[in-house]
């Protein structure tokens, strides 16, 4: 069976990653009852890292764990030393750094949606900014090093920062880390200036551009900006530009010093308003959906270690069996390992000493015994003399060896089950609450967005019907006119007709007079400007000036949908669109209501009627191709 290394009072399970900081463990935290609890262990071990000079600046800063309580911070279980290696430990989070993350969204070709890139900034810099609110002692405290190797994505969608116990430390080596550390990290700070509040802001600008660009934020240009980079940025998630509102904030967020955004608790403002203004639907519960989908066999593998570990036999210090172990641990302490085979020995020695003592007793016991029954003589005919056998001395008893103080193995090891089982199941409610939370809200939502849009196809079928009505009654009017004119045309003409005939019967023979005659009535034209007109004989329909501007609708864009949308317009005498309406199946992902707002803003030359410019209905159709 596999024995565990030890790392202080920690049981190391599972080694979860390595970066220049470290590594991180699943780890049992080992009392004087066992393992008292799972914990992830972030142990500061990097290659570059000054673990003495480390710990020599952040050993007493164990109370900021006490001060600092927040869902989007680690909540911290002891910072201590062993070794010569610093370590913090925080309860367990199952779920990946966001460097792992960030990797594994590159290498699957699977680039972050922007609405969960904001999310994580959003969570990140609302930790960042309840810190910095946060007093301790004469001051508040800061992190300056928030990189992506010191903040957890969970799966269930919750993101938590952590390190701010360690995090001045690892500020002032950070010029020695390298590049994949320093490069989020504000110049000042790299330069070994003192953190101040601003810092906080460019690595929060930092991580936000490789999450949305899935690569990491580039150097600065010639100028010592980043504008450049910026500008030409894309969204790697759909290939876009970053949206301006979005690429405000970055450039806001990386600027020098004296320009940058003030504090972490402005720019999570900055943010919040941002995403609720231009409409980003970042929930947790989409969140953790894209992790299980990012992480699916990962996960399931560590269900699987998890279950192994149900049935470990832990080892306690100085009782763990090296030769059982199938390859060196990381952390392995040969003193300790030699100790322990000096302390079995010993063991083992006192427990043959028992015996040997134990042999010698029963021996003397048989050897008095047989003495007593059979006698000197007993081997001759004689009857032997009674004698009575001097009572045996016997050695005084042995105190049997003390058993070992603590826990067995096996007490540990149901300890170790209940407390995965019970971390399980919390974390199988906590998830399934969420899941039933966002349904909930998602049927509202929907059940909302289906009244909204009954409500305005009914607005919309009665402002069709009222233009239509109106309409009729301008034609209705029109065409009373028209009978009454023609009527009144008809009756003039009679009665000029009756003059004339009265005025030729009535002159004399020697001279004639001719009739005064009324003026002739002007023809009523068959056709006004603004009538309502069908396609027919002398009929030209209108003609579409350009195409319409047509937005894509985000969604559609995202799960890569194309759709073509038929509207029919009502295009009035100036050639403007009067009214729009859906005809044929609904697109669905947001085609419809982009193609009426398209329909609504094109452009026309008018229908004419014998040359009148009229109103006529046409059907226009609106593509939607990527």
């Amino acid at each position: 069976m596999r024995s565990r290394e030890e790392f202080g009072p920690y049981l190391l399970l599972k080694k979860l990653s390595e970066d220049p900081l470290g590594e991180t463990f699943r780890a049992g935290q080992v009392g004087a009852e066992g393992v008292e609890r799972v914990v992830l262990l972030r142990v500061f071990n990097g290659r570059r890292l000054d673990g003495a000079r480390l710990w020599q600046r952040v050993a007493d800063r164990g109370p900021v764990q006490q001060a600092l309580k927040n869902p989007n911070i680690g909540s911290g279980v002891a910072l201590g030393e062993e070794r010569g290696i610093p370590y913090a430990a925080y309860d367990y989070i199952s779920g990946r750094n966001l460097e792992n993350l960030l990797i594994q969204a590159s290498t699957s070709n699977s680039p972050i949606p922007a609405d969960h890139a904001l999310l994580i900034a959003e969570r990140m810099s609302l930790a960042l900014s309840v810190a910095a609110e946060t007093r301790l002692g004469d001051g508040r405290v800061l992190h300056g090093c928030a990189v992506p190797h010191l903040v957890m994505v969970s799966n269930e969608g919750e993101t938590r920062v952590l390190g701010f116990e360690v995090a001045p430390g690892l500020a002032e080596q950070a010029g020695g880390l390298g590049g994949e550390v320093a490069r989020y990290l504000a110049p000042e700070v790299v330069a070994g200036k003192p953190t101040e509040r601003s810092d906080d802001v460019f690595t929060l600008g930092a991580v936000l551009y490789e999450l949305l660009a899935c690569r990491p934020l580039p150097a600065p240009g010639a100028d010592g900006s980043y504008a450049a980079a910026i500008n030409s940025a894309q969204v790697a998630h759909d290939g876009t530009a970053l949206p301006p509102e979005v690429a405000t904030l970055l450039r806001r967020s990386l600027a020098p010093r004296e320009q940058r955004i003030s504090e972490a608790g402005e720019w999570h403002k900055a943010l919040t308003s941002l995403m609720a203004e231009h409409g980003y639907a970042a929930t947790t519960f989409n969140l953790a959906f894209f992790m299980h989908s990012l992480f699916r066999q990962e996960i399931e593998q560590e269900n699987q270690e998890i279950e192994e570990e149900k049935t470990l036999t832990a080892a306690m210090p100085l009782a763990a069996a090296p030769e059982a172990a199938e390859e060196p641990a990381p952390l392995a302490a040969s003193a300790a390992a030699a100790a322990g085979d000096g302390e079995e020995e010993k063991k083992g020695g006192g427990k043959g000493v028992l015996i040997a003592v134990a042999a010698v007793v029963l021996a003397a016991v048989l050897g008095a015994g047989w003495y007593f029954l059979m006698g000197p003589g007993s081997g001759g005919g004689e009857t032997p003399q009674q004698t009575v056998a001097p009572e045996p001395q016997l050695p005084p008893p042995v105190e049997p060896e003390p058993e070992p103080a603590g826990p067995t193995p096996e007490e540990i090891q149901a300890q170790l089950s209940e407390m995965i089982d019970s971390r399980s199941e919390e974390m199988e409610v906590k998830l399934r609450q969420q899941y039933d939370d966002q349904i909930r809200e998602l049927q509202t939502q929907l059940t909302d967005a289906q009244e909204a849009a009954k409500k305005a196809a009914e607005a919309r079928e009665q402002a069709r019907l009222e233009e239509e009505k109106r309409l009729a009654e301008e034609q209705a009017a029109l065409a009373r006119q028209a009978e009454e004119e023609a009527a009144a045309a008809e009756a003039a003409k009679k009665a000029a007709a009756e003059q004339e005939s009265q005025a030729a019967g009535g002159n004399g023979a020697g001279g004639q007079q001719q009739a005064a005659r009324p003026p002739e009535p002007k023809p009523v034209p068959k056709v006004q400007e603004g009538d309502l007109v069908t396609m027919g004989a002398g009929v030209a329909p209108p003609e579409l000036l350009a195409q319409p501007e047509v937005r894509y609708p985000a969604m559609a864009k995202k799960l890569s949908k194309e759709a073509e949308v038929d509207v029919r317009v009502l295009v009035d005498e100036r050639g403007n669109v009067r009214t729009a309406e859906l005809i044929g199946k609904k697109a669905g992902f947001g085609f419809d209501q982009a193609a009426l707002e398209a329909a609504r803003s094109a452009r026309y030359r008018p229908a004419t009627k014998e040359g009148v410019k009229v109103k006529m209905y046409v059907t226009l159709s609106i593509k939607f191709n990527l």
